[in-house]
Formats: C-alpha cells, sequence, structure tokens
C-alpha cells in the first residue's frame, strides 16, 4: 500500500520546469510533500503493530483481548481526566473521539485538496493557448552560457509568443460588437478568452484558491476531528507562555475510556468500561500541531503572494518591469521625431501588444529562470514588434504628401479615450502598434 504513495513522492522533486511563483509551490508542492510524509508516517502506526491497547483484567485469553481492542477501536473511546469520577448507568458518558481511526484519510483528503488548484492552474494554461510551462520550458533547454548558441531558439520562441498573442485577440467589427465591448470597459477588465486578461484573471483566481484552501483546511479540520481545532496553534502558545504541558491541552489524549457491551447466555447483557492506550496520538498531537502553524504559515504568505501580484498587474508594475531590462540591454523605447515632443513606445508595447497575459507570462518566465535569459527574451520579443510594427508602416499607402497624419481607430479603441496628437503617427490597422499619447 505505501509503495505506490512513496513513488508518486519520489516524483514531488524540486522540478526543472515551473510555470507558477514560489507562492504557489508552497501550497502545491511542500504542502503536499508535508501531508504526504505525514500520511506515511500515521499510516505505519495504524498497521503496524496494535494501534490500540486496553486494559483487560477480567479476561485472560489473548483472543478475548484482541476482541475487546478491536471492539473499542472501531467504536470510538471517549476522554475522561483522572480526577473526574467514571459516570454512572444514568448520567451520559463525554462526546466520543470519533478522528483518530480517520486519520490516514483525513491527511489523504488535505493533499488532494492542495492539487486541485494546481491542476485548475495547467488546465487554463492549456484552454487559452499561452502554455506557460512549454515556453519555460523551451528556455531552460536553452544554453545559458552562449548567446550566439541560443539565437535561433529564441528567434523561434519569440513568433511562437507572438502568434500566441496574435490569435488571442478580437478581430471583430460593427455595432453590435462595439456594443458588447463597452460592457466589459465598464468593468475596467474584459474577461474573455481574447480579451487579453484571460490567463491574468485566472491566475489570480488560483491564487485566491490556494488562500481559501490553506485557511479552509484549518476550519475543515473541526468537521473531520471536532474539538475546535482551528485554534490548535493559539492554545498551544498559550500553555507555552505560561509554562504549562502541551498534554495538557487534551485535544489528542494517550489515555481514553471504552464502553462496550457483552452478550453472554441467557440473553445476559453485561457493559463494561475499560481503559484503553492510543499510542499513535502521539504522532497525531506533533503532526497536527505542525500542519496548524504551516497552513497559518501558507495562508500569510499566499494573501502577501496576491496583493503583490495585484500590484504586478498595474500599468506601472508592468512598465517599469519591462523598462528595467530594455535598459539593461541598452535599448531606446522613444520614437524619435523631429519636434520636442517624444512618444514614448513603451506603454503600446505594454498595454496593446502583450497586455495582461504577455505580461504575466514573461513575469512566471522571470520567476523561474535567470535575469540574462529573461532579458534576452524580452528585447528579442521587443525588436520583433519594433519589426512589425515598421513592416506595417511601409506597406501603408501614402495619404498625404508631407506625412501620414491620420491616426486609425481600431476595434480595440474607443475614440473618446485618444488624446490628440501635436506630432504626426503614421496609420497602423492594429492598435499593437498605435502609439499612445505623447510625453512632453
Amino acid at each position: 500500500m505505501l509503495y505506490p504513495i512513496i513513488e508518486a513522492f519520489s516524483k514531488l522533486g524540486l522540478p526543472s520546469i515551473r510555470n507558477d511563483d514560489f507562492f504557489d509551490r508552497l501550497s502545491r508542492r511542500y504542502s503536499m510533500i508535508l501531508f504526504g510524509i505525514s500520511f506515511i508516517i500515521v499510516t505505519t502506526a495504524h498497521f503496524v503493530g496494535n494501534p490500540i491497547h486496553c486494559f483487560t483484567q477480567m479476561v485472560d485469553n489473548k483472543h478475548k483481548i484482541d476482541y475487546v481492542n478491536w471492539v473499542c477501536w472501531i467504536s470510538s473511546s471517549y476522554y475522561l481526566p483522572f480526577e473526574k469520577p467514571l459516570p454512572n448507568r444514568n448520567q451520559s458518558r463525554p462526546e466520543k473521539i470519533p478522528y483518530y481511526q480517520w486519520v490516514p484519510f483525513i491527511l489523504f483528503v488535505m493533499m488532494i485538496l492542495c492539487y486541485i488548484p494546481g491542476f485548475i492552474w495547467r488546465r487554463i494554461n492549456r484552454n487559452c493557448g499561452i502554455d506557460t510551462k512549454v515556453i519555460t520550458s523551451i528556455i531552460s533547454d536553452m544554453d545559458p552560457l552562449i548567446s550566439e548558441n541560443r539565437k535561433d531558439a529564441m528567434d523561434t520562441l519569440v513568433k511562437h509568443i507572438d502568434n500566441a498573442l496574435t490569435y488571442h485577440r478580437d478581430y471583430h467589427h460593427g455595432f453590435m460588437y462595439r456594443t458588447w465591448k463597452r460592457f466589459p470597459n465598464l468593468l475596467c477588465c474584459g474577461l474573455g478568452q481574447h480579451s487579453g486578461n484571460y490567463l491574468a484573471f485566472g491566475y489570480i483566481l488560483v491564487k485566491l484558491l490556494y488562500i481559501t484552501n490553506a485557511i479552509g483546511q484549518l476550519f475543515l479540520l473541526n468537521i473531520f476531528m471536532g474539538n475546535r481545532l482551528h485554534l490548535y496553534g493559539f492554545e498551544v502558545l498559550q500553555k507555552l507562555f505560561h509554562g504549562q504541558k502541551i498534554e495538557a491541552i487534551e485535544k489528542f489524549p494517550r489515555i481514553t475510556m471504552c464502553r462496550f457491551i457483552l452478550r453472554t447466555l441467557g440473553d445476559n447483557i453485561q457493559p463494561y468500561d475499560v481503559q484503553c492506550l492510543l499510542p499513535m496520538n502521539i504522532y497525531n498531537e506533533k503532526i497536527f500541531l505542525i500542519i496548524w502553524f504551516w497552513l497559518a504559515f501558507v495562508s500569510i504568505i499566499s494573501i502577501y503572494g496576491l496583493v503583490k501580484w495585484l500590484y504586478y498587474f498595474t500599468l506601472k508594475s508592468r512598465k517599469n518591469f519591462i523598462r528595467r531590462f530594455l535598459k539593461v540591454n541598452r535599448i531606446d523605447y522613444y520614437l524619435e521625431n523631429p519636434t520636442r515632443f517624444e512618444t514614448e513606445m513603451l506603454p503600446t508595447f505594454v498595454d496593446r501588444y502583450c497586455r495582461q497575459d504577455g505580461i504575466l507570462l514573461l513575469r512566471i518566465v522571470n520567476a523561474n529562470m535567470n535575469d540574462v535569459l529573461v532579458g534576452e527574451l524580452i528585447c528579442t520579443l521587443w525588436d520583433h514588434w519594433q519589426k512589425q510594427r515598421q513592416i506595417r508602416i511601409n506597406n501603408l499607402p501614402q495619404r498625404s504628401n508631407n506625412y501620414k497624419t491620420q491616426l486609425l481607430d481600431d476595434h480595440d479603441n474607443i475614440q473618446s479615450d485618444l488624446v490628440p496628437l501635436k506630432t504626426p503617427i503614421p496609420i497602423i490597422h492594429d492598435d499593437r502598434y498605435v502609439m499612445l499619447s505623447p510625453r512632453i
């Protein structure tokens, strides 16, 4: 039983190909490893040796002792401190401990819950066509030292990214389309597969699932195990602060009481109360204490990661991200004009060409690769965009003897949102190559 599980965990090492960040891997990978190790320990304690030992002084036969042990194991026992007397026949007994038979299954369910958000993220990648894992894999196979050896591969990769960004655009026209497009604009973003925000929205959704998973599992333990386990860590800290032992919390008692009934000849029903030892609760106490602090830590880190990525999706952060690599590689990102006005091409590249999904792709690559390869990828993508833009300009007809003066309003633009330019700008029929308003 344990062999396939151990074999599965041997594949959970640090992979060479990643398509998420460190905050995601805390939940998706390291949490699964922690729960998996705990699962193996608890399962071994269950099936190797006896998980329960009951003090049965009224029987001396080994088979009868085994019978009492297994009856108390499957029927659950209850905890009663030694300073309290046993209840009589007319008194109700304390609530039974419901969880110790099911701890391996509880840990297995927790592992599955940690796996689900990562599975959803992979499905979103495949559905949208921008497979971050494939692109990261291609970059990882490049020669990290000699740029000449990876030039062809980098050019091929950039063309692949350009095609992916191109296919995920809307190419429709007409009154109904413009009316439909205004609804996402009222929400400040579009969520369609061709909106440029599909992958980014899916990534935020997955991060929310990671947070919900980490916080929700703390409260889900109450359903499985009861006894206000979501406050377990705070109670432990309180006991340690006052110099008391952790065992005083009594959430994982070692010694419990078990009540069972024996039917003898003549329908003589005899109730018995026996004292039982649960040695596995020694492991359960430490395991769930570690799990509680781990889930609390993952919850805080995941929330921080979500806030960080929400900032990354702002236009200022996206521009600064691309600008940093362009500056390092000494690439000018301003359009040369004979006047005193400068038209910055960076907002056009970021907001209209890459859009949210393209920048998300580059950031994920940056989170898993070194800056040299990421900078080369961004610069190659920038050069490719510049060449395609120049080709479109050269192929357009001459509309004026002096210059091409009119800026076409493409399907993704709203005329009222554009600021009139004093500097003439070429006619380009695709908003990926249309310059935004000038900077004085």
